[in-house]
């Protein structure tokens, strides 16, 4: 039997700043103000944009890690497309991570349409979660806004904050759990 664990792929799309920053704070959980390091890898043309997160969880009594592939999603993808079709890029990914910002006017419509977007490419839903930082005091009506976008979207919502790293575990451990049929 490999001691290597299982390999996934996860794909961080939405609010690219928010995407940045939850993989930079889950693989450096000291790092004080992860914001501050994606703003300024995302202004280079092609940002840092791939990193390797081990999540353990307990399937059928076995405690196993899996090895999740984060990849972020951001507009240097459509780059890609003129040498991997779109088809061949989404049907990479075993997994979604949505990261939501809630002051954007048009989100429930953003979000639906880029999961509508994997759905047509990959042929079926992908396992999907979806994110938001409470680090920024959010305006009132707003958590009541996002869980509904959530459900409409039939995804999990995770509160998570960014300067602390709370519930950043949480959620890559649902997701790996929906990925692997323990949730």
């Amino acid at each position: 039997m490999s001691s290597r664990p299982d390999v996934y792929r996860i794909l961080i799309a939405g609010d690219e700043e928010l995407g940045f920053s939850l993989c930079a704070k889950a693989l450096d959980r000291n790092l004080n103000d992860p914001r501050t390091v994606a703003r300024e890898s995302l202004e280079e043309t092609w940002p840092e944009d791939e990193w390797t997160k081990l999540v353990t969880i307990s399937k059928d009594g076995i405690i196993t890690t899996y090895e999740l592939d984060l990849e972020l999603h951001g507009p240097w993808v459509w780059e890609l497309y003129s040498t991997l079709e779109p088809r061949d890029y989404f049907r990479r990914f075993s997994g979604v991570i949505l990261c939501a910002n809630p002051f954007r006017e048009t989100l429930p419509s953003e979000l639906s349409n880029f999961m509508n977007s994997v759905k047509l490419h990959v042929g079926h839903p992908l396992p999907t979660i979806m994110i938001v930082d409470r680090s920024t005091k959010l305006l009132k009506g707003q958590t009541n806004a996002l869980r509904g976008i959530a459900e409409t979207l039939a995804v999990s919502i995770i509160f998570i904050r960014l300067n602390t790293g709370e519930n950043i575990e949480k959620a890559f451990k649902s997701l790996t759990e929906q990925i692997c049929g323990c949730a």
